[in-house]
């Protein structure tokens, strides 16, 4: 079959892999709802009196076992899931597609129903590639268009989550795919779903006070910067909390738990004991929780509509901000199931009230705080993620208002060089990271010797414009197939010489994904002084 032909098989596939994605998210979020209305109850039994109290402390610790059990099972469903389903699009992971989306929406239902501060849009997007990959397995589909369904799947899930299509579309062509090829873009995704904040800006900022946007935009990626630190500092803590837990256990139980000097080597018992000790602790931040300060638990999506109301005083949204920015980044350190892009959102929203409130104490008119809280989520998230552009129209489509668009791109991209420039890395590439760091669960040697076909183009100006094909270093075994160059396409051979503009097609086997991407990054797409 033809390209042509392919991409309108793949169109086909791609509405199939969204409508199943569609429903499975529906029902997830159906499943997180009820989740959130048993943390409601429970925070009312808390304060009930003391039976009450225990009632609900032995709710959370069931909980924390409960995930526990799943995360041994499979380990693939802990955090957002993004970052795992990075590995998969790059070869380095093979998940199995049924137990991710079982145990994952499982896991989120009672991290969230818990009163963890997660999110479940990074796991509806693991759950949405999964449904791509099951697809694709089930028609013993070709590598390439395993990978593109998955890269649809992904899309569809977060245009599900979110109630934003085109969002979902760019996200997954922004930071997953890193490719804006033709095939990817029938991940668009048609689900009627409410969008999960209901907000509207009424009143524009006029532009001689846009300096409170760039003001704005440095301090986020100040604090986007200080985020992912944090959100390393707390997966190290948690870890520690998990060991120093599992040897306690170990010692009273009498099960052998090996240290040796260069760190935790532990029987499978303490290794499970690890895990559960490592839940239990942000369980009981959030049992503390109930009784103190339940608006800081589970994502928060309806803080988002407070703010913009003006609900809180101004010591209240600094402390709210101060207790959800560390028990999110606790949470999501336990690596419980659950996302973060939900409740960095929150914490955006939270600093861009913060800071409407602060101005108005310097004589701003504060009717502009629901702009300044719109413009501070897609600000944080450029920040934290480094996915300006999916931010830009996640919250334009959120809120169903243009007139915002140029604030929201002012910060964002302020925020963004202010985090590039502080050195900090995308959230997800940070995860992925340190999960790649680790032992890996084994990827079948077949399966990784398995062939794809990767698009790049060759940009004006990169090392590659003007250089011959056998100049281009590609891993042994990875061949240029094809040169489409002013619509007309080249069958190459090493002494072709490549010219701005062009398109290649690059095959290769599954596990030198990684390294054909970067290599192409680096040669195609950085421009040389």
């Amino acid at each position: 079959m033809g390209t042509k032909g392919f991409r309108y098989r793949l169109i086909g596939e791609g509405a199939v892999t969204g409508l199943i994605t569609g429903a499975l998210i529906s029902l997830f979020r159906l499943m997180l709802t009820g989740a959130d209305s048993l943390r409601g109850r429970m925070a009312e039994l808390c304060l009930s009196g003391a039976a009450g109290a225990l009632i609900t402390a032995g709710v959370l610790i069931a909980a924390a076992a409960a995930i526990t059990v799943l995360l041994v099972a499979e380990p693939d469903i802990g955090g957002s899931g993004i970052p795992q389903t990075e590995a998969e699009l790059r070869g380095q992971k093979d998940m199995d597609w049924r137990r991710v989306i079982a145990d994952k929406m499982a896991g989120c239902a009672l991290a969230i129903g818990g009163g963890l501060a997660l999110g479940r849009e990074g796991p509806s997007i693991q759950i949405g590639a999964m449904v791509g990959k099951g697809f694709a397995r089930a028609r013993r589909a070709p590598l390439t268009e395993e990978r593109l369904l998955l890269t649809c799947g992904a899309g569809a899930g977060l245009s599900a989550a979110f109630g934003a299509p085109l969002a979902g579309a760019i996200f997954s062509l922004e930071e997953l795919h890193r490719n804006f090829s033709a095939g990817v873009l029938v991940a668009a995704n048609i689900l009627g779903l409410q969008p999960v904040f209901d907000i509207s800006v009424d009143k524009a900022l006029p532009l001689r006070q846009y300096w409170a946007l760039v003001l704005l935009g440095v301090l986020l990626g100040i604090f986007g910067a200080f985020y992912n630190r944090t959100i390393a500092f707390m997966q190290d803590a948690s870890e520690k909390t998990g060991r120093a837990f599992a040897r306690i256990i170990c010692r009273v139980t009498g099960k052998d738990a090996a240290v040796i000097k260069d760190g935790f080597h532990p029987t499978v018992f303490a290794a499970r004991a690890a895990v559960f000790g490592r839940l239990l602790a942000v369980f009981a931040i959030a049992y503390l929780l109930f009784f103190v300060c339940p608006e800081a638990l589970g994502s928060g999506s309806g803080l988002v509509g407070q703010i913009c109301r003006r609900e809180f005083a101004l010591g209240a949204l600094a402390l709210l901000l101060l207790i959800r920015f560390f028990f999110s980044t606790a949470c999501f350190g336990s690596g419980s199931p659950g996302g973060i892009f939900l409740p960095l959102l929150v914490l955006g929203a939270l600093t861009g009230g913060l800071f409407s409130e602060l101005l108005g104490k310097a004589g701003m008119d504060q009717s502009y705080v629901t702009g300044f809280a719109v413009v501070a989520m897609a600000g944080y998230f450029a920040a934290i993620v480094r996915a300006p552009v999916t931010g830009v129209v996640l919250i334009t489509e959120m809120t169903g208002n243009f007139t915002s668009l140029l604030p929201l791109v002012l910060t964002s991209l302020t925020a963004y060089v202010v985090a590039e420039a502080l050195g900090a890395k995308p959230i997800y590439t940070q995860l992925l990271e340190r999960s790649l760091g680790r032992p890996s669960a084994g990827v079948s040697s077949l399966l990784r010797d398995r062939k794809t076909v990767l698009d790049t183009e060759v940009h004006v100006g990169s090392h590659m414009d003007g250089r011959r094909v056998a100049d281009f270093g590609l891993p042994l075994g990875t061949l240029i197939v094809s040169v489409t160059r002013g619509g007309a396409e080249i069958i190459p051979d090493g002494n072709t010489i490549l010219r701005g503009g062009d398109e290649l097609e690059i095959l290769t086997r599954e596990n030198d994904i990684a390294d054909v991407e970067a290599i192409t990054d680096a040669a195609c797409h950085t421009i040389e002084g």
